[in-house]
């Protein structure tokens, strides 16, 4: 039987990623999550045109004793989406925590003194990749992974303090009590991906489980929504979550059932202080004017 010939239009189809990348917005809008596809922003370094391939934002309600509705807890995951067809070799070391949890306090508040925060992914003792080399790259500016994580902190500090890229519901109550940014770099496999431990004597392993990158990023924040910061020269660690596409979605269940839950009660811990203050600032006030 002859093999039926491709048409032109199926060969862009099978050359591009954007097929790989449409899976990937499917799969989050299949999970409630709210997507913008490929975002054009100008970036803080140059102010020429940029984009990310996807930025998804889901609200998930606070609500204190079940029925008491507090507001909403905003995650937006930022996300650069690769095929990879070339071997790829990570190196992995011990994780930097001090600096990690100086992250995850700037990202949701949680200090090292909070038990809790054992419970956040980005806590983890794992070892993490602090080097990486494709096969296929010449440089840096052609190494796909190195590609992916300036698009993806680029656009992440760009966006992670703007409050309109999920639209309000007329029909309910908006209050938004915190937004956490996650950035993520979701590749079709792993089946090119090796890693080597910098402690041993280079063992070379296949990577099989979501990992992360760690990246000390340094950029010209012009930020509008922090005037403080605006114009300065500034450098900040950054944990970047490595998942293939087949581990997505248990790695999006795995956030909402350990991160996002851990978070949502922290909130619920502070409204529910706050609320104590009013009354016995009330209280204050009412023996005060007798």
């Amino acid at each position: 039987m002859a093999t039926k010939k491709k048409t032109g239009v199926e060969k862009i189809m099978e050359k591009s990623g954007n097929s790989f990348h449409a899976r990937v917005v499917k799969l989050l809008r299949d999970q409630k999550w709210t997507v913008l596809v490929s975002p054009y922003y100008s970036d803080n370094f140059t102010d020429k045109p940029r984009e990310i391939d996807i930025i998804a934002e889901r609200k998930f309600d606070i609500n204190d004793f079940i029925s008491d509705w507090l507001g909403t807890l905003n995650v937006r995951l930022f996300i650069e989406c690769k095929y990879i067809n070339g071997k790829t070799v990570f190196w992995f070391d011990e994780k930097d925590k001090a600096k990690a949890t100086e992250r995850i306090k700037d990202d949701t508040g949680m200090e090292y003194s909070n038990y809790d925060i054992q419970k956040l992914h980005y806590f983890s003792n794992t070892p993490v990749a602090k080097l990486f080399s494709s096969e296929k790259s010449r440089n840096e500016d052609s190494e796909p992974i190195s590609k992916a994580i300036n698009q993806n902190l680029n656009a992440l500090v760009y966006y992670r303090h703007r409050h309109d890229l999920v639209p309000v519901n007329p029909n309910r109550r908006n209050r938004v009590l915190q937004r956490v940014p996650y950035p993520i770099i979701v590749v079709n496999s792993f089946d090119n991906f090796f890693r080597v431990s910098m402690a041993d004597d280079g063992t070379i392993e296949p990577i099989t489980e979501s990992f992360q990158l760690e990246v000390n990023y340094a950029y010209k924040d012009n930020n509008v929504f922090i005037d403080k910061h605006r114009g300065d020269s500034r450098n900040e660690y950054f944990l970047i979550d490595v998942v293939s596409f087949d581990k997505l979605q248990e790695f999006l269940s795995t956030l909402e059932n350990a991160d996002i839950k851990t978070i949502i009660e922290k909130i619920c811990w502070e409204e529910r202080m706050k609320k104590n203050q009013q009354q016995q600032n009330r209280g204050y006030g009412n023996n005060s004017a007798r």
